[in-house]
């Protein structure tokens, strides 16, 4: 009539067990909650990254330029660097024409250079000068490439070209693909755009 010490023991050895494997779960959802969170965060920024290229280059400005041999728009498309014109960000108001680089830096970075300066004091090729602000758009990246289609001057069949400069129009779709640093999970999905 009653419980012995080793029932007793083994009920308290249960729910012992019990405790830990509930502590335990509670753990590992917590872990998971917190890498879907940063997985979330890492999925918003590419997304970001993407969408503000996306803007820059659908709104390009096929300005010519007439001092070259041939008229010429205002486009270098390079594989890992892209130069051209565009509308400024709806931030920036009034809302003109400005000098846009895509580029990698040595440290890793895509960064979207800003220039409002058309003029020739403002090195058209040398983002990073004075007269160009930074928008900083990843980090860790160890490769970009940017491909171009369409058929250059000279040229009937319409491909894909790692080079677009010195053209009279501008390419049909630009290609941009990354590829970020060993070990990272971040992936950047082909960004395949139509400019202006």
């Amino acid at each position: 009539k009653g419980f012995t010490l080793i029932e007793l023991l083994v009920s308290l050895a249960l729910m012992g067990l019990v405790g830990g494997m509930l502590a335990a779960g509670a753990l590992l959802t917590r872990r998971m909650a917190e890498r879907t969170e940063r997985q979330s965060a890492t999925s918003q920024t590419i997304v970001t990254a993407q969408t503000i290229v996306r803007s820059r280059i659908e709104t390009i400005v096929p300005s010519a330029r007439f001092d070259l041999e041939k008229p010429t728009v205002d486009i270098a498309g390079e594989p890992g660097r892209l130069g051209f014109l565009a509308p400024a960000l709806p931030a920036a108001q009034p809302t003109t024409v400005r000098r846009y680089r895509l580029v990698r830096t040595g440290s890793g970075q895509l960064v979207l250079y800003e220039s409002p300066d058309l003029s020739i004091r403002v090195d058209p090729n040398g983002p990073g000068e004075p007269g160009w602000t930074p928008t900083i758009l990843l980090t860790g990246v160890r490769q970009l490439q940017m491909e171009y289609f369409g058929a250059p001057r000279g040229e009937r069949e319409r491909r894909w070209h790692s080079r677009w400069t010195q053209q009279p129009l501008p390419p049909e779709l630009i290609r941009v693909r990354l590829r970020f640093d060993p070990g990272d999970p971040r992936q950047w999905p082909d960004l395949v755009t139509r400019p202006a």
